[in-house]
């Protein structure tokens, strides 16, 4: 059997959005505005709160990465880390290594917003909505607070997604170590995350070479945020804005850090109301901020083409797989086609695609012009009235 190779690749996401809570609690067990210990089992004053993480190295702040609320928490614990604690530096899950001369530029003042969004390739690499993340991008620049790119490019999390961490040559690793091997913990929760998202109900994660691979994956960004936290070159507290995936019960980063020999670093992620309070052990995070959000109904999901992309060499939007029962495999895009025009403009890169099709309303139709070898082809993608959920970029 063998896993969609999108779940492989783009796994991230789910991970982080497979601990959405599945049922309403009737009460919330952390108070909303209130931080809770939950080793202690106990409310934590903010001042308290505060004072205990002064003299951190680095601290987590975790996130769903799709929540308004969790990233105003962030901002606001950021302004409160950086009352007490000015030197500091902000690390983003969102932007890979290669992309840190952006991040220079955009603290410096040198980029509009614009550009910056552009410069990060935040529509290819990224993909969520920018407004979420903004305000934090904005107080790193007027307060000049360096930001840090903690993670890696794509291309390799997509080499070891096929091959394994162990087949990738040292020299293409891009400078990282060999990371801790998981804990059993943590592979007993992404074999139930990679079973659910796999079309074979009879899976067997231990006799599936997929799954290891799947796992590499995901203690490769483990490994390369934890290094890239570490390796600043400062003294300053690194303040680091991720995935609760990759954070809660100590199983992801905490684990890497641990291996790196860093003792002083917390944890802190935002508790949603509606969160089952059987979630809440003594292990998940050294504090967790009670949150009740005003966000009750989300927005219907955009359409989706249903295609994995990537910019192709000679200019145009390669597509490298189409998804089963999508409206690109409706329409009759294939692998290996180029897309090079869609709605009469000329599609330059993989960004522009996304932002093109991003904008499209539901029931709407989406001209294309595609190479096909040596043939130019026209195609219509219908997109239907009602957006499934996506699962798919």
């Amino acid at each position: 059997m063998m896993i969609k190779r999108f779940f492989l690749i783009a796994s991230l996401s789910v991970l982080t959005m497979s601990f959405t809570a599945q049922a309403a609690v009737s009460s919330s067990c952390v108070a909303p505005g209130t931080w809770f210990d939950p080793n202690q089992k106990s409310n934590i004053p903010t001042a308290t709160m505060l004072s205990q993480l002064k003299n951190q190295d680095v601290i987590m702040l975790g996130e769903t990465h799709d929540v308004a609320d969790h990233h105003r928490w962030q901002m606001q614990t950021i302004a409160q880390l950086y009352a007490q604690r000015p030197d500091m530096v902000l690390g983003f899950e969102s932007f890979p290594r290669r992309l840190q001369p952006v991040l220079d530029k955009w603290v410096a003042g040198n980029l509009s917003e614009d550009e910056f969004i552009k410069q990060s390739e935040w529509n290819t690499v990224w993909k969520y909505d920018p407004k979420l993340y903004l305000p934090l991008f904005h107080f790193a620049r007027i307060n000049h607070v360096p930001m840090v790119a903690l993670n890696v490019d794509k291309k390799l999390t997509n080499k070891i997604s096929k091959l394994g961490w162990k087949a990738i040559p040292k020299d293409e690793r891009l400078g990282l170590g060999n990371p801790k091997p998981p804990s059993q913990e943590y592979l007993d929760m992404l074999g139930e995350i990679y079973a659910l998202h796999s079309n074979d109900k009879n899976i067997k994660t231990k006799d599936d070479p997929q799954f290891s691979n799947f796992v590499d994956v995901q203690v490769t960004w483990d490994r390369a945020m934890a290094e890239a936290m570490v390796n600043t070159k400062t003294t300053a507290q690194m303040v680091a804005i991720a995935g609760r995936g990759h954070l809660e019960n100590g199983y992801g980063i905490p684990h890497q850090l641990t291996d790196l020999g860093v003792t002083k670093f917390s944890v802190l992620i935002p508790w949603d109301s509606e969160r089952p309070c059987d979630d809440l052990n003594t292990n998940i995070a050294t504090a967790v901020f009670g949150l009740k959000s005003i966000e009750t109904v989300k927005a219907a999901p955009k359409p989706r083409l249903g295609v994995m992309i990537e910019t192709a060499k000679a200019g145009g939007v390669y597509i490298n797989n189409v998804v089963k029962t999508s409206v690109a495999e409706a329409s009759g895009l294939l692998k290996d086609d180029v897309i090079t025009f869609a709605a009469g403009q000329h599609m330059r890169t993989a960004g522009d695609l996304i932002k093109t099709v991003q904008a499209m309303a539901p029931g709407t139709w989406l001209p294309l012009i595609v190479r096909r070898g040596a043939d130019t082809v026209d195609i219509v993608a219908r997109f239907p009235h009602k957006a499934k959920k996506p699962n798919h970029p």
